[in-house]
């Protein structure tokens, strides 16, 4: 008899073991979830990656097939402007230099802006070019002014992507266009790692990428910004707080955005990668961060 007490007394210490066991695993899932993923309070994004970051902390908050490296297109220009803005910041270079523009640089094709070979313009003309209307050739002749030749930027680019913790990262040019020697690939997550990175370490990057056009002092040439989110009249693709922060398109890359924006004392950082248009990467854009801007 005290042997079937024992046994039963046995027996319920396991259950509630097991039980309490599981309280605790299912607890930590819904943790690893929130900050993690937030996979049960979102939705299925319609682009072939995408994540969500705390700017702040750097924390992922959501992602969508975050680790797989995909074309980053001209979202791999972000690179090339931290490795800039770094130069300027440890007085390697200033924003008065005159660069000289190369053949290579001046041929680059896709968006661009008027630069001949041969004659020069001030540095800081060519990172607005580049930053706010994804000007390829200016982008190329910012890589060759800092390394002396694309083959030598690119292994720079690699080089600061190892430095920044970007695991699944490469790069062959400073734009992201697809040439016979292959093209830039990161993954979702990196291309979040390196927005992250890019705000808090030169937050004045967004002063010029929340600007709708810029004028060039040089050429007097203005620039309109590729990210159609700011100033929208289309409710569809307006987002409160939004400064930032760079698109990318080829055929291999899709539709690309990684977005930025501030409301009160909290920024979010959004990747949207592979979207079959031009607006489908700003709609999708705003699910993201409106989604994450109702969690606190």
């Amino acid at each position: 008899m005290k042997r079937k007490k024992g046994r039963r007394l046995l027996l319920l210490m396991l259950i509630v073991g097991i039980a309490g066991i599981w309280t605790w695993i299912q607890a930590g899932e819904e943790e690893e979830s929130f900050l993690g993923g937030l996979d049960r309070a979102f939705f299925k994004l319609d682009a072939r990656a995408a994540v969500l970051v705390d700017a702040e902390t750097g924390d992922v908050l959501y992602e969508q097939d975050g680790d797989t490296p995909y074309p980053v297109a001209s979202m791999s220009k972000m690179m090339t402007e931290y490795i800039l803005l770094e130069a300027i910041r440890d007085k390697r270079v200033t924003w008065e230099d005159n660069v000289e523009v190369s053949e290579n640089a001046a041929t680059a094709e896709g968006a661009r802006v008027s630069l001949r070979a041969g004659e020069v313009y001030p540095l800081r003309d060519l990172y607005e070019a580049m930053a706010v209307g994804s000007a390829n050739n200016a982008a190329v002749a910012i890589g060759e002014y800092l390394a002396g030749s694309t083959t030598n930027f690119a292994a720079l680019m690699n080089q600061k992507a190892q430095e920044l913790g970007l695991k699944s990262s490469q790069f062959v040019n400073a734009t992201g266009l697809v040439y016979s020697y292959g093209q830039n690939q990161m993954t979702a997550k990196d291309v979040g790692r390196l927005a992250y990175r890019l705000v808090n370490d030169f937050p004045e990057i967004v002063e010029l990428t929340s600007d709708p056009q810029v004028q060039l002092n040089s050429t007097g040439e203005k620039v309109t910004n590729t990210n159609l989110m700011l100033l929208s009249q289309n409710e569809s693709l307006r987002v409160s707080g939004m400064d930032g922060l760079k698109t990318g398109f080829t055929d291999e890359a899709g539709y690309c955005f990684t977005g930025t924006a501030k409301r009160e004392d909290r920024r979010l950082i959004s990747v949207v990668m592979g979207t079959d248009t031009e607006v489908g990467r700003f709609t999708e854009t705003k699910k993201l961060l409106e989604k994450g801007f109702s969690y606190r």
